[in-house]
């Protein structure tokens, strides 16, 4: 089982037209390969989705607005298995909002140098390809990950494993919701400030509450919530004698798991992932 298997990374192929449909067959099968070796590794935790290979400027803007879409995608790994124009990703580019890594990398890890005639090399220039890509991918001053190296290597998996963890995260981000908690503004731009810029830039939602909320949520937690958490307590942490059961200070034990679990209950119910606290400068 993948760690983050509900999660996918589309596996975009470039090619063209003028090589011919057994070509670009060849091209799709290759692919197809590439990313189900992937698919394999042990150090990427995410599903590797090999997509039909694009060979036309709508076909790639179409496959990039689709991954947009798509909130199980979190990124796009491009390779140009053959000669692929670059000027016909330039669309597609300008229109992906995902993670992009681009991965160089030959479908042959060996070069038959005795059999080597114009039908290996049409099946076989990345180099070509991917020279042209970054060029573009340079010039429009897209922000992606490179990754240089035989698809086979685990070296290349591993590197491919860090950028999808990360293009995880930032999914994760786009769609956080945080409580804040000492503030009662919420949705409100013009007095939201920081958390205001936080969704802008970050995609993060702060939405504020009073504290008077929590302390609702809390005084809601059944004795039986705080029993099961002191149990948890006990028997995953070494206790000291004096909070233990009977202990002097076990009370303020109790009291860590209502608020413990009160946040929780609060948390849960708003759909937030995370939380804090208003601070002052």
């Amino acid at each position: 089982m993948k760690s983050l298997d509900s999660f996918e990374v589309w596996f975009l192929t470039g090619s063209q037209g003028l090589y011919g449909e057994e070509v670009l067959q060849q091209v799709a099968d290759n692919s197809a390969a590439i990313a189900g070796g992937l698919d394999d590794a042990d150090d990427i935790p995410v599903r590797i989705v090999p997509k039909p290979v694009v060979s036309s400027a709508e076909a790639i803007e179409d496959v990039c607005r689709q991954a947009n879409a798509n909130p199980g995608c979190v990124g796009v790994i491009a390779w140009m298995h053959t000669f692929s124009p670059a000027k016909m990703w330039i669309p597609g580019l300008m229109a992906l909002d995902k993670p992009l890594l681009h991965l160089h990398t030959q479908f042959n890890r060996d070069l038959p140098w005795a059999e080597i005639d114009m039908d290996f090399m049409n099946l076989n220039q990345a180099a070509h390809g991917d020279r042209e890509f970054g060029f573009v991918l340079s010039r429009l001053r897209v922000a992606r990950k490179i990754v240089v190296g035989h698809w086979q290597d685990p070296a290349v998996a591993a590197r491919i494993g860090s950028w999808a963890r990360a293009a995880c995260g930032w999914q994760e981000s786009r769609n956080l919701k945080l409580a804040r908690f000492g503030s009662n503004m919420r949705r409100v731009a013009v007095t939201d400030g920081d958390r205001l810029e936080a969704q802008v830039r970050l995609g993060v939602v702060v939405d504020g509450f009073g504290v008077a909320d929590l302390e609702t949520a809390m005084a809601n937690v059944e004795r039986q919530a705080i029993h099961k958490l002191i149990g948890e307590y006990h028997d995953e942490y070494e206790m000291a004698p004096e909070l233990a059961r009977g202990g002097d200070r076990h009370e303020s034990l109790v009291e860590a798991a209502r608020i413990e679990a009160g946040l929780r209950d609060f948390l849960e119910a708003g759909g937030f992932m995370a939380f804090t606290d208003t601070f002052e400068d």
